[in-house]
């Protein structure tokens, strides 16, 4: 419970201060040393990815937004850790928790699959900070005009679709369909948020339903926009490996797999809170001293959305293991006769889900 209170007081506590510094004294202060660490390995996970709470506590740890200031220097020195670990040569001085630590870092910047470093904007610990401007932008300056709305849907649709490519579970993705892609995920995700709210505006029956109805447009758009954006991963399949870790083979099938499980998760689950929370505490406020203030209102509710999206984004990702476990009896017909290194059958596989 204390790492929790810290991760959400890391990562909400960096978009209200300016400096790395700020964000490294709070981690000190708050994070309590661990009584035990576990013995470092590169194919067990720090925490039980059974228990929904372990994969969130991973999670936690892998939208740490102070990995963004992680420099190259310290990326290096913890990747070389790693190596020597992988080579049997680390030095006697180097503990358990360094090694976590360096494997923790690396995490949360190195792609998983393709081994290179996700672009900066695209990583999950980025997602709030730069929704943060976003969400501003919709609500200061989408209200004033048609363009502006459908200007800053697609900004937003935009960076989902960047954040939707940096963690993909494929390895390579040819740029003329990732276009193609990005045209149709843009399209069809503008399209719906705008019609969404033309049409309770034309129809203001719609509004009885509450939330219902822009929460149906957000995740179809959400969907759409994970979909098309990670075709090719449907299409061409992604890696599948064994309980070794060896390369079994491309799957189709496990691709299909990834996407659901992210559309299921990430563009179902997350938009419930954002959509819930913010306009019952804003109601609240309208009921206060606060509601004549019309530039605090909208500070106040961009703080409101920045605080739920930081709780709700670890909640949504941990919602799925990150590497999927797959029977082999749901896979194509060239994975079924398969045998590991001691001859036994292959019965599960392992695949990257993305995030």
């Amino acid at each position: 419970i204390r790492q929790a209170a810290f991760a959400v007081s890391a990562t909400v506590g960096l978009y209200f201060t300016s400096s790395a510094a700020a964000l490294a004294e709070q981690e000190a202060r708050l994070r309590p040393a661990l009584d035990e660490i576990p013995p470092f390995s590169l194919h067990r996970p720090f925490y039980d990815q059974a228990t929904y709470w372990g994969r969130l506590q991973t999670m936690f740890d892998l939208i740490n937004p102070s990995t963004l200031f992680t420099s190259d220097e310290e990326l290096k020195r913890c990747q070389d850790l790693i190596d020597d670990y992988k080579s049997g040569v680390v030095d006697s001085s180097v503990t358990d928790a360094d090694l976590w630590t360096a494997r923790k870092t690396v995490e949360a910047i190195i792609h998983p699959v393709t081994g290179d470093k996700v672009f900066l904007p695209g990583r999950m610990s980025a997602f709030v900070p730069v929704n943060v401007p976003i969400c501003a932008g919709m609500l200061m300056h989408g209200p004033t005009s048609t363009a502006a709305q459908v200007f800053w849907q697609w900004v937003n649709q935009s960076y989902n679709v960047v954040n939707n490519y940096a963690n993909r579970s494929g390895k390579e993705i040819d740029m003329g369909p990732l276009l193609q892609s990005y045209a149709l995920a843009v399209t069809a995700s503008v399209g719906l948020a705008i019609g969404a709210g033309r049409a309770i505006k034309t129809y203001p029956v719609l509004a009885s339903a509450g939330p219902f109805v822009p929460y149906l447009a957000v995740i179809t758009a959400g969907a759409c926009n994970v979909s098309f954006t990670r075709m090719e991963e449907m299409k061409k399949g992604i890696p599948v490996s064994d309980q070794e870790g060896n390369v079994l083979g491309v799957s189709q099938s496990a691709g299909k797999i990834a996407v659901f499980k992210t559309v299921t998760s990430r563009s179902m689950f997350l938009p419930i809170f954002p959509l819930l929370l913010p306009p019952l505490a804003m109601a609240l406020l309208r009921k206060s001293a606060l509601a004549a203030n019309k530039p605090a209102m909208i500070a106040a509710e961009l703080g409101i959305i920045t605080c739920v999206m930081a709780g709700a984004l670890p909640c949504a990702l941990a919602l799925q293991p990150q590497q999927m476990t797959i029977p082999v009896s749901s896979l194509e017909a060239k994975f079924q006769a398969l045998k590991d290194s001691s001859g036994q059958p292959i019965e599960k596989v392992f695949a990257n889900k993305g995030l």
